[in-house]
């Protein structure tokens, strides 16, 4: 698996593993909003030597990097996917010099906040918009790099 940044050509593919991982297709505007993240170079893709498996789309704040989107096509479920993309998110993070990754989640999908949880994130609050929850979370990362670091260090 590697993980690059996305290019025009895959906009089908994250497409496609957008529809199918958020269960339901995305529409003419919001292909736009990925085609447009893509040449921001916001989105990177995870792939095999096949194809796309997976996408994050991350935005760099002032003190943190927001995490807009993470998605696995759902045939690569429980392959920790969606783990490595975290991981590069928090190592992007690091390079950037910022403190946190922050992202907000689904709070009607009970295994989305568990997985969130497992990977270190906690919550920070909660805010409902008609029938969509959200919850958001945050992970900081700094103390983390230099722990890194030190055992990197030390082998």
């Amino acid at each position: 698996m590697r993980i690059r940044i996305a290019t025009p050509f895959d906009l089908v593919a994250v497409a496609s593993c957008a529809d199918l991982s958020f269960g339901s297709p995305h529409s003419p505007s919001n292909r736009t909003e990925l085609a447009s993240q893509i040449q921001e170079g916001s989105i990177h893709v995870i792939s095999d030597a096949k194809q796309i498996l997976g996408y994050i789309s991350l935005s760099p704040n002032r003190d943190h990097l927001f995490v807009d989107a993470v998605a696995v096509l759902p045939r690569f479920h429980r392959q920790s996917l969606g783990t490595q993309l975290l991981v590069f998110a928090e190592r992007e993070a690091l390079r950037l010099g910022l403190r946190s990754v922050r992202l907000f989640t689904n709070g009607n999908i009970a295994g989305n906040l568990n997985f969130y949880r497992r990977r270190g994130y906690r919550e920070t609050g909660r805010c409902d918009e008609g029938t969509f929850s959200r919850i958001f979370l945050r992970k900081d990362v700094t103390a983390r790099l230099h722990n890194s670091r030190m055992v990197h260090s030390s082998s």
